[in-house]
């Protein structure tokens, strides 16, 4: 599974403490919005590929602690997409570590990649019947040897997110 996490309130744990019940809530239910705001923006960039939606619709939010959620994604592929592999892949910086557990790795899903991109030929009339065999298998090799180019779609959203949060609690907090 591949998850981020949306947001730490370090700097206004203090404050929080001080705060009211009422307060309180209102905080936690704008981080909530926060982890639902990240799940919409990726499921949204998600959309851009893909011809059958899965990556988008595996992805989620779930709460993992007090004034914390996760959004996360549920396919394996998820991390290959978000980072690129082999000689085409590219990390960001401060990314390094999470991009980092996933090198090496293979897929293990009901599919292998070469059939499932003779899915994905077959449903965009790219070859049937005997060219469907040879046209998959050459996109895979080429997968194999040269990797794709990474297509972000969930830790571009980070940045954007986070500020909007900060704004709204601090507009929250200004009242205590």
């Amino acid at each position: 599974m591949f998850k981020a996490n949306v947001i730490g309130l370090d700097q206004f744990r203090q404050q929080l403490a001080k705060a009211s019940n009422d307060l309180k809530s209102e905080v936690a239910a704008e981080v909530k919005i926060a982890a639902m705001e990240f799940e919409s923006l990726a499921k949204r960039s998600a959309s851009e590929f893909g011809d059958r939606g899965t990556l988008r619709q595996s992805i989620g939010h779930r709460q993992s602690g007090p004034l914390t959620y996760e959004v996360f994604v549920g396919t394996f592929y998820a991390p290959f997409i978000e980072f690129g592999t082999k000689s085409k892949a590219q990390v960001p910086a401060g990314l390094e570590d999470v991009a980092s557990q996933f090198r090496g790795q293979k897929g293990t899903g009901a599919l292998t990649l070469i059939e499932a991109i003779k899915g994905w030929v077959k449903r965009k009339g790219i070859a049937t019947g005997n060219e469907l065999d040879r046209v998959a298998f050459e996109i895979a090799r080429s997968i194999y040897r040269k990797g794709i180019r990474k297509r972000p779609f969930i830790y571009k959203h980070t940045a954007t997110v986070r500020t909007n949060l900060k704004n709204r609690i601090k507009y929250i907090l200004s009242g205590i």
